[in-house]
């Protein structure tokens, strides 16, 4: 597991955090959320992280613009990546879970001035994501799990939901 230390020495920067989206959005480079294609899509020069694509099919002569944080979590946000992925890795590690106020004491600060519902907000968009397929767990990586229980005695259970004796319905 990745400490703390660790994950901030590897995502110092606003820069490194896009970098880390583009290699794991893009691997063999950039497509155009629209359209799929990587064959017309060209980086904007003035805007770093920015690019167009011309494609007939989908921009045409104008292009669509597209940015790095397009059709993600992150799109249309104006809380910096850094908090966003700190705030993910900190959802990730808690052993129990961690709420969207805790998160806001931790990350923001109690007199920092940032309103409860935006951390509220981001948990919610980091739920949503990993209830997606975007974290799918069923390959052949083995999967580590503490103190968990399965199952129950039929007798603690509401007695709507207690499993009949045959015989007696």
């Amino acid at each position: 597991m990745k400490t703390l230390a660790l994950f901030e020495s590897q995502f110092p920067t606003e820069e490194a955090c896009k970098d880390y989206i583009i290699s794991k959005r893009w691997p063999d480079g950039v497509r155009c959320p629209r359209c799929k294609r990587k064959e017309k899509v060209y980086a904007l020069k003035a805007r770093p992280y920015h690019w167009t694509c011309c494609d007939p099919d989908c921009g045409g002569r104008r292009g669509y613009r597209f940015s790095v944080t397009k059709a993600t979590i992150f799109e249309d946000t104006e809380i910096s990546l850094r908090i966003w992925f700190k705030i993910g890795y900190l959802m990730l590690t808690a052993k129990k879970g961690i709420s969207s106020l805790q998160i806001r004491r931790l990350v923001f600060g109690e007199d920092s001035g940032t309103d409860r519902r935006t951390a509220w907000y981001i948990c919610h968009r980091w739920r949503a994501a990993m209830r997606g397929g975007a974290f799918d767990i069923s390959g052949n990586d083995p999967v580590d799990m503490d103190e968990t229980y399965i199952g129950g005695k039929d007798r603690n259970r509401h007695w709507n939901k207690r499993a009949r004796l045959a015989g007696y319905d």
